[in-house]
């Protein structure tokens, strides 16, 4: 038994132009591409903010297999709201057993937009470093006036993105340790094995409470107070290419919201 990769919340140093855009205008960028994604009416429109995706992932140079990768390890999560989908719409032509047609484009809008949210969040973590997403947190709240705030919603989710890939690595220690101790993953029934990773879910959380108050007193030994104005060793410059970044991604919402709005549906579930 092996845990598959997780990408999000793991940079990926390339030299490419999406590496190179400034973090704020990833950011909004992201924001817009996923907005998009979740206002899209038409099968068919997907195409739009799915070839945006698409060209993002070419551009930030990190290679596609570590995206498909990304998704796999999430494919309980997609499965699962799959049949959530199912199953939680009796409206529509029954099918089979209980699902409908209707429920059957529903699933299908819902796993069109996981997938490209998932990919969305992904190329944001490959591209950027840690600590520049948050100071891009901090840079568009303090737009707003209210500084303290992005500062500290920045600094964790930071660590909460960091912690993903550091978790996975360690679930991965634990599970080969208690394969070497004899356990065994893949035999019995589906609930026998569901039962059997309780072996591994408890040392997982240990590890992690006990990875999170060393970064406490780690972060109290620095006199980290979280305060700001900070001073910083490299400030963030606004580009013209950033500015073509975020105007493109404002494209393709607006496409989005014209073919929602003034095109008719052409595969459509009625929704």
């Amino acid at each position: 038994m092996r845990l598959p990769t997780v990408l999000i919340g793991r940079y990926i140093p390339v030299d490419s132009i999406v590496h190179r855009l400034d973090p704020r205008a990833k950011l909004l960028g992201m924001i817009l591409l996923i907005s998009a994604v979740l206002i899209v009416p038409d099968l068919l429109l997907y195409l739009v903010p799915g070839l945006a995706v698409f060209l993002l992932m070419f551009l930030s140079r990190t290679g596609f297999k570590v995206y498909l990768a990304g998704l796999r390890s999430l494919w309980f999560f997609l499965v699962f709201a799959v049949l959530v989908q199912f199953l939680s719409s009796s409206e529509g032509e029954k099918i089979f057993w209980i699902i409908t047609d209707r429920a059957i484009w529903s699933a299908v809008y819902i796993m069109f937009r996981l997938v490209l949210i998932i990919l969305l969040a992904e190329n944001f973590s490959a591209t950027t470093p840690p600590l520049l997403s948050a100071r891009a947190i901090e840079s568009i709240f303090s737009t707003f006036g209210a500084r303290k705030i992005g500062h500290e919603i920045g600094m964790v989710m930071t660590i909460a993105m960091r912690f993903v890939p550091i978790l996975a690595l360690e679930a991965d220690r634990i599970l080969k340790a208690q394969i070497a101790r004899g356990a065994n993953f893949e035999r019995g029934k589906f609930f026998d094995r569901i039962r059997a990773l309780v072996v591994i879910i408890v040392p997982l959380l240990i590890s992690a409470l006990r990875k999170a108050e060393e970064l406490a007193v780690a972060m109290e030994a620095r006199l980290y107070t979280g305060e700001p104005p900070k001073t910083r060793f490299k400030d963030i410059k606004w580009k013209p290419m950033d500015t073509l970044y975020v105007l493109s991604t404002a494209g393709v919402l607006v496409l989005v919201l014209f073919g929602r709005y003034f095109v008719d549906g052409v595969f459509q579930y009625g929704g």
